[in-house]
């Protein structure tokens, strides 16, 4: 007796049919083959038997099993035996009873299945059984097509427990599962085992091998795929699963129509994207916007799914948030400032600067609500440099003085800019109300550049626990880079490298605004300067390459390179420093502490023998920084000019500029050791 046993497609047929090609000299060789069609038909593999021996199949059963031994020598191949009828199975096992006492062999194939023939077949209750060898062979590797036919001939129980583990995807117990597939323990490790031997699930860990989930899946409808994931979200609900595990499941299922389901996703979507996985974020995010919420908790998901998005689809993100300035409802206000304020902190002045015109036409925008707009679309102007269409301001402009703590800030940074002294103590008013994040980052520059650095440091510190606490990525970054900033400024350069290494962790190079990308390289350039790595600098201007013809994005990019210049080629550099002043004053930049380009072009002209140049540069900062009025820029400035001075023309220039910047650099801090 011989059992040729494997699951489906893994060649039992095919063994067959070569057993069948050795059987020669004078051995008779049956062949038949039962059907999962005519399993339930009575006698139907004896009839095929018995018509091959000529014999009537109505005959009893120890005549019929006569029959077959006195025609030996013979050989039986029965191919698909599992779906023997119950008759054929009670004639086959009395003939296995009497084979000993003729040449006859037996050859069946089985698949392993379960089926109530092969349960039949296995029982032993008869010492005269013959032995029973038992070839078993191999699983083919998974394909979808194989596992799609393999389903039609697999028993509801086991079929149901193969579904309940594809959808579930490895989040459930095996209880959960069980209670999903809706069987009790004894009947779903008996399905286990089964599926096991089709090799659709892993011998060491219950769980499906690669390819089944999606075919199981694929071989199920719509319908079907929907309410068992619905099943699998209410059962994994109630067992309280984790927010990973619970967020997986949720991903594939249906809307739910249930608050929790949505917080789930929206919690599992910011822990994804604090570990950088933000396309992954993105995905539960959008499937969160399927569930039902009001306008305003529609909006809240959309501006977080927007962070996620700068990534990856940085136009899909300004979409997203346009999409919620434009939505008008009364509880929309602090969703659209906060849609406005991400927006004004990306820098994106064409796409802000129009979206905020059109949503201060709302007609039922509240007076403070118009207010912070109009405040944050003049920090968009100012930035950009656009005026309106033909002259005339699409928005009225800021109030003087703003009563808005964010046009107050906006406001500050403006008068900063043209080198005003009323500026800091706006900025400073500004700052006492944690509003939007993009004035009071706007407010701590001005800080900055009036050397007020404490001050400046607790602003930028303030904008970052908020900024992170709503995951603003990008007001996150854009606060390490002032951070950064402020730091240089105080001689703290190890603190300033780090804080420099986090903006850039922040904000990848593919999601920076050019002007964010021009002043993160003019900040690395001076720390490799700093550092004495001249090459490397330079090798950063090459590496980071900005396409901009004007603005403040071309101003921060030509100081970049003038830096680098003035150690090698001072009077190219002179130039370049002048130029970088022309684009600032073309925006309305006039403070030299915004950026100290007098002084290095001064510099540059005193290396190459233009000292009048020179002197009419130091002459004109110093006159600024008295009208701007910081006491302690003031006195930096002083400074600063005293070095300018002292600085040599000829071939003593170089050295000069190659140890100027490790020395502004290293100087102790104001009130440290």
């Amino acid at each position: 007796m011989f059992e040729v046993t494997g699951p489906p497609e893994s060649g039992r047929t095919a063994a067959l049919k070569r057993i069948a090609d050795h059987v020669s000299g004078g051995t008779r060789l049956i062949a038949v083959r039962a059907s999962a069609f005519e399993s339930d038909v009575d006698s139907t593999v004896l009839a095929q038997v018995m018509a091959d021996l000529g014999a009537d199949p109505d005959r009893p059963t120890a005549e019929l099993c006569r029959v077959l031994l006195d025609a030996a020598p013979l050989v039986l191949v029965l191919d698909d035996a599992q779906w023997m009828d119950e008759s054929s199975i009670r004639w086959l096992r009395a003939l296995l009873r009497r084979i000993h006492r003729a040449p006859v062999a037996v050859v069946l194939a089985t698949t392993g299945l379960g089926t109530a023939a092969e349960d039949a077949l296995a029982e032993d209750d008869s010492v005269t059984t013959p032995p029973w060898y038992v070839v078993a062979l191999p699983p083919p590797a998974p394909d979808e097509d194989r596992i799609a036919r393999t389903l039609h001939v697999m028993s509801e129980q086991d079929v149901r427990l193969l579904r309940a583990m594809a959808v579930c995807g490895g989040q459930f117990e095996r209880s959960l599962v069980r209670g999903l597939a809706g069987l009790d323990g004894v009947h779903a490790d008996r399905a286990m085992t089964r599926l096991r031997g089709l090799g659709l699930v892993t011998a060491d860990e219950p769980r499906l091998t690669d390819g089944v989930a999606r075919a199981v899946l694929g071989a199920m409808s719509g319908d079907q795929r929907a309410d068992l994931r619905s099943e699998a979200v209410l059962l994994g609900h109630q067992a309280a699963l984790g927010f990973e595990r619970m967020s997986t499941i949720l991903a594939e299922a249906p809307p739910v129509g249930a608050t929790w389901a949505r917080l789930v996703l929206q919690r599992q979507a910011r822990v994804l994207a604090d570990a950088g996985r933000t396309v992954e974020a993105a995905r539960l995010l959008i499937r969160a916007l399927g569930e039902t919420a009001d306008e305003a908790t529609r909006a809240d998901v959309l501006i977080q799914l927007a962070q996620c998005e700068l990534d990856h689809a940085p136009e899909a993100a300004d979409r997203r948030l346009v999409e919620v300035l434009h939505t008008t409802g009364p509880a929309m206000s602090g969703p659209r400032l906060r849609a406005a304020d991400v927006l004004a902190c990306r820098e994106r002045s064409g796409v802000s600067r129009r979206a905020i015109e059109i949503a201060l036409a709302h007609p039922d925008l509240t007076e403070s609500e118009r207010e912070a707009l109009k405040g944050l679309y003049w920090y968009v102007v100012s930035v950009a440099g656009e005026p309106g269409e033909l002259g005339v301001p699409v928005v009225p402009s800021l109030p003087d003085p703003p009563a808005d703590p964010v046009c107050r800030g906006v406001a500050a940074w403006r008068l900063a800019c043209a080198g005003s002294g009323d500026a800091v103590a706006l900025a400073t008013s500004a700052l006492a109300v944690r509003g939007p994040l993009t004035p009071r980052l706007a407010a701590a520059d001005v800080l900055s550049w009036a050397a007020e650095h404490d001050k400046a440091l607790a602003a930028v510190d303030a904008v970052l626990v908020d900024g992170r606490r709503c995951g603003s990525r990008v007001a996150v970054a854009e606060a390490m880079l002032l951070r950064c900033s402020v730091r240089l400024r105080q001689g703290r350069v190890v603190e300033a490298a780090e804080d420099l290494a986090r903006a850039e962790a922040e904000l990848p190079r593919g999601c920076r605004t050019p002007l964010f990308s021009a002043r993160h390289l003019a900040l690395e350039v001076v720390l490799l300067l700093a550092a004495g790595l001249v090459d490397d600098a330079r090798a950063a201007l090459v590496r980071e390459p900005i396409d901009a013809a004007q603005g403040l994005t071309y101003a921060w990019r030509l100081f970049a390179g003038g830096l680098v210049a003035l150690v090698t080629e001072p009077a190219t550099a002179a130039v370049t420093f002048v130029e970088c002043g022309r684009c600032l004053r073309d925006h309305g930049i006039v403070n030299p502490s915004v950026l100290p380009w007098r002084f290095l072009a001064a510099m540059g002209w005193r290396a190459a023998g233009e000292v009048a140049r020179a002197d009419a540069l130091i002459a004109e900062t110093c006159d600024l920084a008295v009208r701007w009025g910081a006491p302690g820029f003031l006195r930096e400035t002083r400074k600063l000019a005293d070095l300018v001075r002292a600085m040599p023309s000829g071939s003593a220039a170089g050295e000069f500029s190659a140890g100027l910047f490790p020395r502004l650099l290293a100087r102790p801090a104001p009130g440290r050791s």
